[in-house]
């Protein structure tokens, strides 16, 4: 396995068993209603990042090119994050069982809409080091993988 696609495997199966994990720490902790829905964004931004890492990892080893339909899949996909987003914004603080509850669902959310960022917009994270401060505030931040297949 080359040094590219041990790379992809790695984000799908690491982006994978940070959802598992999440999912884990989720139902041992037994949050509020608030927290569930801002969970289950973060949730879904971490499945379609694993996705779309193993969907690069397989066209990789099959030696194929990204197809149009998966770019603009992508494309819808981005814009529905945003629809979801707003939606969830407008609905937690109305179905928040105490404010422990929303706090918690806000940081959670903030957590999603930083993967959202990272996946679609702009990269946020850098080599083996993961999300580092100093290289985003020292450099000019990049776009995304994502962001650069649906700017084509």
């Amino acid at each position: 396995m080359n040094k590219i696609e041990k790379r992809l495997l790695n984000l799908a199966i690491g982006e994978f068993a940070a959802l598992c994990t999440f999912v884990f720490v989720f139902r041992l902790l037994n949050l509020g209603m608030a927290c569930l829905l801002a969970f289950s964004y973060l949730a879904i931004i971490l499945l379609q990042g694993s996705m779309y890492w193993f969907y690069r990892y397989t066209l990789l080893i099959k030696r194929k090119s990204l197809s149009l339909n998966a770019i603009r899949i992508l494309s819808v996909v981005r814009q529905l994050d945003i629809v979801l987003a707003v939606v969830i914004i407008i609905i937690m603080p109305i179905i928040k069982s105490n404010n422990k509850d929303l706090i918690i669902a806000i940081g959670l959310f903030i957590f999603g809409i930083v993967e959202y960022i990272n996946y679609y917009w702009y990269r946020l994270s850098y080599g083996k080091s993961g999300f580092n401060i100093r290289i985003l505030l020292n450099n000019k931040v990049q776009k995304s993988s994502i962001n650069k297949l649906i700017s084509k």
